[in-house]
């Protein structure tokens, strides 16, 4: 990639409002009364927000916009930079617009079921942090392997997931909900208090997936989009 490419995506991001109000906001960390006084990583956080969001303005569903891949291209600078400005630019900067729920949604239907495992690549560093997050705060874990970003979860823990990351308002309400419907189909499961994890660690794939299969139903967009996608990977394994 050229420096000219460079410089026409730069000019097709930033009219000369967005430029303006970019100017302001470097201004903010240089004349009043602060001169000198950001560091360079700061400094390099605040453009990175400042051009990202720019893209993000624009369309966020076309990840090949704001991939690592395409901006270490254009910005001339590492993937492994980007992924890290990524990071710390929610923190310093965070979008207002971001939802990493819609943003999982998006990257469902990558899904693979191997080895026991749900495996799923999200190439987006801070969605992956917050499906993380919630598997963790779950009591489960994510099973941390060289290929960064690649989240992987025994079945058991996906279904609390899904639960997790929806926007339900009660989902104590949603959990029983599933339960009663769980157990019109599995009667001899019984069920304890908390995550579904803790019930199904001994279960069979087979009986997981027809469970996930009737939470498709009742989790609301986008969740149930993830559910669907990710029955038919299993489905898919399971039926060979």
């Amino acid at each position: 990639m050229s420096i000219e490419t460079s410089k026409e995506r730069y000019d097709e991001l930033f009219d000369d409002n967005a430029k303006i109000a970019a100017f302001n906001k470097i201004a903010e960390k240089y004349y009043f009364m602060n001169f000198g006084s950001i560091s360079k990583t700061d400094l390099d956080t605040l453009m990175f927000s400042l051009y990202i969001e720019q893209i993000l303005n624009k369309d966020q569903t076309d990840i090949t916009q704001y991939s690592d891949y395409t901006l270490s291209k254009l910005l001339g600078v590492p993937q492994s930079k980007i992924s890290n400005l990524k990071v710390k630019k929610e923190l310093s900067y965070p979008y207002p617009n971001f939802n990493w729920r819609e943003a999982f949604s998006r990257f469902a239907d990558r899904a693979v079921y191997d080895q026991g495992r749900i495996k799923l690549y999200i190439p987006d560093k801070n969605v992956y942090l917050e499906v993380k997050n919630v598997v963790e705060t779950m009591g489960g874990f994510v099973e941390i392997q060289l290929t960064s970003n690649l989240l992987q979860l025994r079945p058991e823990y996906f279904l609390d997931l899904m639960v997790e990351i929806s926007d339900a308002a009660d989902r104590n309400k949603l959990r029983k909900e599933l339960k009663k419907e769980f157990h019109k189909k599995k009667k001899d499961i019984e069920f304890m208090e908390g995550s579904f994890a803790k019930s199904l660690k001994e279960q069979s794939p087979d009986l997981i997936l027809s469970l996930i299969d009737i939470a498709t139903e009742f989790l609301p967009s986008p969740i149930g989009t993830i559910a669907k996608n990710v029955t038919k990977t299993m489905q898919a394994v399971l039926t060979k």
